[in-house]
């Protein structure tokens, strides 16, 4: 990846104030409202005052070059894609991605240099211009940004950084942008890059997992990979480097991994929402962590919280999928850029194993006939993956997270509509018909005294 960083040093900027020009009006999109960590995505364009370690940013147009007053149709859609692909990278993490500008909402937006000065001012905020970047600033990179700068109020323009649309295929090429973000802004968290090595020999500053299209180290390079996810590896200083660990660890009031209040063991299982005999997708989600926040681990289901959903059928065919991903583009549509490698299964109500899913896929379906009963959904990781030991066989071990956002989809067996018929026929038989009637009488009653 064509990226830089920086350390926590340097260079004074020309404090030349500069009126934000007419810019036009995103869509608001937010992952998470209330976290104590604001990650916010700027589509509108940004005029950057001063230089910027060493060179000059100058003025980033709006996404596409946009310059009325708001995005198109097509244009809110391509928005919308890359910030879901973003808040999926973060989602383990109290961060809210947002395309919503929080210097509007403190009233620190007149100008741009009021914006960069109210984003430097505040901790626990990082502003990314996404947009074409000009020729001279910092040629040949993807994207840029300062290191550990996240937590701690900044100054220079520490606190924005840039991922330049034009150097990586374009305004549309969503998976480049949305991992090249996820990496500048985990580098603002105190990452570093993620290297292949032997021993003490870097093979590789930008680990691209072999060259692998299937899963890369977002502190790598994963342009060319399917998945992009967090790594346990080494990085360009030598030494291992647990993503997920330090983005909790160097940022106080970061917290642990999000609790996502799914029920984690069978005893505290949370009922399968359903409207009628359909699971709804909408409650039925949730995000897979690690069961540790301070040394969380890869490889291992165990090393992962599971969710538990407890369900009963009353016989018949039923179908589950749980959905890799979010679904904040279309719900019920898995969003791409899933970053979790998911297991389902279904146990009786002792806890036994009934049936499993755990496919190469990254979602997974199970369709059975169950008896009437008490079950339980278990969604799981698949619990990790080893990177690649090189062409050779001899590159240092690393390893990769399967962990993030799921939805569950599918048809429980219920009572058939017939069977309720039949009972209300029961009940009519049992004397409950007098007072159905009774209270039909009643009602006409009271149309009349009304009249």
């Amino acid at each position: 990846m064509a990226c830089f960083r920086f350390a926590l040093s340097w260079i004074a900027f020309v404090a030349v104030a500069s009126v934000a020009a007419a810019q036009p009006v995103a869509p608001e999109f937010s992952s998470r409202p209330g976290a104590p960590y604001t990650l916010y995505l700027n589509f509108a364009g940004f005029s950057y005052t001063g230089t910027w370690g060493g060179q000059t940013p100058g003025v980033t147009p709006a996404y596409n070059n946009q310059t009325g007053p708001t995005f198109t149709p097509q244009e809110q859609a391509n928005i919308k894609n890359i910030w879901a692909r973003v808040a999926e990278a973060y989602a383990p993490f109290n961060v809210n991605v947002t395309t919503v500008d929080p210097a509007v909402a403190a009233g620190q937006a007149a100008t741009d240099l009021q914006r960069q000065n109210y984003y430097d001012a505040t901790p626990r905020v990082m502003h990314t211009v996404i947009g074409a970047a000009n020729s001279g600033f910092f040629s040949g990179a993807g994207g840029v940004s300062f290191v550990n700068v996240w937590s701690t109020a900044q100054t220079n323009g520490r606190s924005t950084n840039w991922t330049f649309t034009n150097r990586i295929g374009g305004y549309t090429a969503f998976h480049n942008i949305f991992t090249a973000t996820a990496h500048e802004n985990g580098h603002a968290a105190n990452l570093l890059h993620q290297g292949d090595y032997i021993g003490t020999t870097v093979v590789n500053e930008y680990s691209r997992n072999n060259l692998s299209t299937v899963i890369a180290p977002t502190m790598g390079v994963a342009y060319s990979a399917a998945r992009s996810v967090w790594r346990l590896g080494k990085t360009g200083t030598n030494t291992t480097h647990n993503d997920p660990q330090r983005i909790i660890a160097s940022n106080s009031g970061m917290g642990g991994f999000v609790n996502d209040g799914i029920g984690r063991t069978l005893a505290t299982a949370t009922p399968l929402p359903l409207i009628g005999d359909k699971v709804d997708f909408s409650a039925a989600r949730g995000i897979i962590v690690p069961v540790s926040s301070s040394n969380p681990q890869p490889m291992g289901v165990n090393n992962y919280h599971r969710a538990f959903f407890s369900f009963h059928t009353a016989g018949g065919m039923n179908t589950f999928t749980v959905h890799a991903g979010g679904q904040w583009i279309t719900p019920g549509v898995a969003d791409p850029g899933a970053s979790l490698d998911a297991t389902l299964r279904i146990l009786d109500s002792t806890g036994a194993q009934v049936a499993i899913s755990d496919t190469p896929s990254l979602s997974e379906t199970l369709t059975l006939f169950l008896t009437g009963g008490d079950y339980y959904l278990e969604v799981s990781s698949a619990g990790g993956k080893a990177a690649s030991l090189g062409p050779n066989g001899t590159w240092d071990p690393a390893f990769l997270y399967d962990m993030g956002s799921y939805f569950i989809t599918g048809t429980v067996s219920i009572p058939e509509p017939s069977s309720i018929a039949l009972l209300g026929l029961a009940l009519a038989g049992a004397g409950f018909g007098y007072l159905r009637r009774q209270g039909r009488k009643d009602a006409q009653v009271d149309e009349t005294l009304a009249s």
